[in-house]
């Protein structure tokens, strides 16, 4: 190729180093001081569950008393009625007293558990940033409270970074995203009653949640667009590339947006989700999932442990998700997760493996690529028409005036 095409491997270095403005931005981040950052305590579970722990916890020495735990379990209930999960009312938690709550860290190996003995009520939270749930976490630590608080009101929540489906339909998903809400709700109805050291700690651990934590961050954008920008150039740098999981994430993405078939909903570097053009048809009637309010979508779920394809049922108007779960028992060879009673929130009807963790190892960007290009291929010869047949007998039976809200009402 012309050297005039071709940019030298000293040219390519040079453009990364010179006029890269994100790559000032970034600087700019790190270099501005932080306490949990200073600390290297951002990927560490048990810290984040410690610090959490302590913000609840109404005995302790941040002068808030049972301010962020009330509007934590707030919201907490809220979501819980929405998705049709029995436990306590926004109205039970506005009337109590808190101040005799006891906040547990690890008992049991449950990462935080609230413990209010005078209205007989226990929630559990697991705590997950990184890491995905293992070895039937959520069903052990169920059955253990359920054992030990047989005549509590109980509320489960499964706590991620991007508010990951939990395998067990009694936890109730919530994100950092809307924990960092919470605590800027805090900040700013507090920051006058409070000392300015306990406001910088809690500021301090909010921007950190901002910055590296949440999903589409200030820090995971910016490396994002240097990255692409400078594709060749942190090639040469580094000896490994950016994070595998993005690695899918973004070839996923490819995929699904030029398949002129598919049409495209919520995504994040854990889930890629979407529907066939052919089963758009539904009536939007979902609730607290994803923006677009459908009911019935296709998700990757992408972990280090391997990449699945998952058709899940998502939570929402009762008539529709009733028809999907009919149709599924019927065909259950096709629909091969659907020999269970159908749950209020997500359920699985189908899934497929589409890479173990041995599959991306050592393998570049380009070989993942055609890998997942020629797999998903296969699954729209073999499964998707299948499953498209059986889905569209449902079409003359949804009809969008004859479905009311999520309760079926």
């Amino acid at each position: 190729m012309d050297n005039k095409e071709e940019k030298s491997e000293k040219e390519i270095l040079e453009d990364f180093i010179v006029n890269n403005l994100e790559l000032e931005k970034l600087e700019e981040i790190i270099d501005k001081f932080n306490i949990f950052t200073a600390l290297d305590i951002i990927n560490y579970e048990i810290r984040h569950s410690t610090f959490l722990s302590w913000l609840m916890d109404p005995t302790e020495n941040h002068g808030l008393k049972d301010y962020f735990l009330k509007i934590f379990l707030k919201k907490v209930a809220l979501k819980a009625s929405s998705l049709e999960v029995e436990g306590v009312t926004v109205f039970d938690i506005d009337a109590w007293d808190l101040d005799d709550v006891e906040v547990l860290k690890e008992w049991k190996n449950v990462d935080i558990i609230i413990k209010y003995d005078k209205q007989k009520f226990v929630c559990v939270i697991e705590n997950k940033i990184y890491s995905k749930e293992h070895s039937n976490q959520l069903q052990r630590y169920k059955e253990i409270i359920k054992k030990e608080f047989p005549s509590y009101k109980k509320l489960f929540v499964y706590l991620t970074a991007e508010g990951d489906i939990p395998s067990e339909s009694d936890y109730i998903p919530l994100s950092y995203s809307e924990i960092a809400s919470l605590i800027e709700h805090l900040i700013k109805n507090k920051e006058d009653k409070i000392s300015s050291e306990i406001l910088t700690f809690i500021s301090h651990y909010n921007d950190m949640l901002r910055r590296y934590i949440m999903k589409d961050s200030e820090v995971q954008e910016l490396c994002k667009k240097i990255y692409q920008k400078h594709k060749k150039a942190l090639d040469l740098i580094f000896e490994y590339k950016p994070d595998k999981l993005l690695e899918i994430h973004e070839i996923l993405i490819e995929i699904i947006k030029n398949d002129s078939d598919m049409i495209m909903d919520d995504s994040s570097k854990s889930y890629i989700r979407f529907i066939p053009k052919s089963l758009d048809f539904m009536p939007k009637k979902g609730e607290g999932w994803t923006k677009s309010k459908r009911i019935l979508l296709f998700e990757f779920q992408n972990y280090k442990e391997g990449l699945s394809l998952n058709l899940i049922i998502g939570p929402g108007a009762k008539e529709v998700r009733e028809k999907l779960y009919d149709k599924a028992q019927e065909n259950t060879s096709l629909f091969n997760k659907s020999k269970r009673k159908l749950t209020p929130q997500w359920f699985t009807i189908y899934k497929k493996s589409f890479l173990k963790a041995k599959d991306s190892e050592d393998k570049d960007v380009e070989e993942i690529k055609k890998t997942l290009e020629k797999r998903f291929e296969e699954f729209k010869k073999t499964d998707l028409p299948k499953i498209e047949e059986k889905i569209k007998e449902l079409k003359t039976q949804i009809k969008e005036n004859d479905v009311h809200d999520v309760h079926g009402v």
